[in-house]
């Protein structure tokens, strides 16, 4: 099992010039404490460069502090990209939101989605992730300090 800590991940997104605590600069904007109104449409993608993930998925923060928890953030994969079987401490919200994509279970289950589908993780389960023939775009809630854990692929069910 391969483990990167919060501090590895953070390193890296912000080698990339993207910090997971960061408030992204353009189309973000704040009307008092704790209000986000985000144009996503204008926000700044940057490369996810982490241990573990294939190269291509691209990220935009939100609002929050990933390595603090309560992090939100929006993923982008190109058609075809695998985010493989892999396990979070903390709980795990998605809100797909484009793309066609199969969730693969710990067991090895796989089941076919089309976007818009929600999907509520409670902390250390193992799941992959397969976007389909169009670009996926997708939305992260963490309720803890961000961590992945790297794990085999299952068997096809």
């Amino acid at each position: 099992m391969l483990r990167v800590s919060v501090v590895a991940a953070v390193a890296l997104v912000v080698a990339t010039g993207t910090s997971f605590g960061e408030q992204p600069t353009k189309g973000s904007y704040s009307f008092g404490p704790d209000q986000t109104i985000v144009d996503i449409g204008m926000l700044a993608w940057a490369p996810l460069k982490l241990d573990g993930l294939p190269e291509g998925i691209e990220i935009a923060t939100l609002r929050g502090d990933l390595a603090k928890g309560g992090g939100e953030i929006l993923l982008r994969t190109p058609p075809g990209y695998v985010v493989p079987n892999h396990s979070h401490t903390s709980d795990e919200l998605y809100v797909w939101l484009k793309g066609p994509f199969t969730y693969v279970a710990a067991d090895g289950t796989r089941q076919q989605m089309s976007a818009p589908a929600y999907i509520s993780l409670p902390g250390q389960t193992p799941h992959a992730l397969e976007c389909g023939s169009e670009p996926c775009v997708f939305y992260l809630r963490y309720g803890r300090p961000f961590d992945l854990q790297v794990h085999a692929m299952p068997a096809h069910k």
